[in-house]
């Protein structure tokens, strides 16, 4: 009488016939002729190939490989916006793996690669031009208060040392706001250092 293996190897698949793994057929004990029972959503087959980026789906009684990004971060072409991939199969055309530097650029299908175009940098300019501004004002807005602190200080100094000490803060923040309005005409490069108190 043959004997048989009280178990097999059996591939296990989800509900749309992906493969999830390995597991083992029983024995039936009912019968003696080697008839195994296969788990609900199991087949006998040889364990499929693991390939790097794909799942093995079983169709038509053999493995297709089917790409597999789930889990990944792609851009719109269209807006740039970042998109985590939920579904399998090839990435969708109107997507690229590469990331949108800054709003200012589009996709080029034509360079297939993100680009900007002259009224982007104009826009890019003129943002950071605002930007730039809006510091500037912001920080004459600070050394403003500080003079007229300093001044008050000095007008109403009760000792010869506490006048000093104001004139010397006054001078220095007096020295700060007159560099920043230089660095606002662009007469000077860099951005003066606040002064330390």
């Amino acid at each position: 009488m043959k004997e048989y293996a009280p178990t097999i190897p059996v591939c296990q698949l989800d509900e749309n016939n992906y493969f999830v793994g390995m597991t083992v057929a029983d024995l039936d004990p009912l019968e003696g002729n080697g008839h195994y029972l296969i788990p609900r959503l199991c087949i006998k087959a040889e364990q499929p190939e693991i390939k790097l980026g794909y799942i093995p789906k079983w169709a038509d009684e053999t493995w297709q490989y089917i790409e597999d990004h789930r889990g990944e971060v792609v851009y719109s072409k269209e807006t740039g916006q970042e998109i985590k991939i939920s579904e399998l199969g090839e990435l969708p055309k109107t997507v690229t793996t590469i990331s949108c530097p800054d709003p200012f650029h589009h996709w080029s299908a034509k360079e297939n690669k993100w680009v900007m175009s002259p009224e982007g940098q104009a826009r890019k300019q003129q943002q950071i031009d605002n930007e730039r501004q809006a510091k500037i004002k912001a920080l004459l807005s600070v050394a403003a208060e500080k003079i007229a602190a300093y001044q008050d200080m000095i007008d109403f100094a009760d000792t010869e040392e506490e006048s000093k000490e104001a004139e010397k803060w006054l001078t220095t923040w007096r020295k700060y706001r007159a560099a920043l309005l230089k660095y606002q005409k662009n007469l000077i490069d860099e951005l003066p250092g606040t002064p330390e108190e």
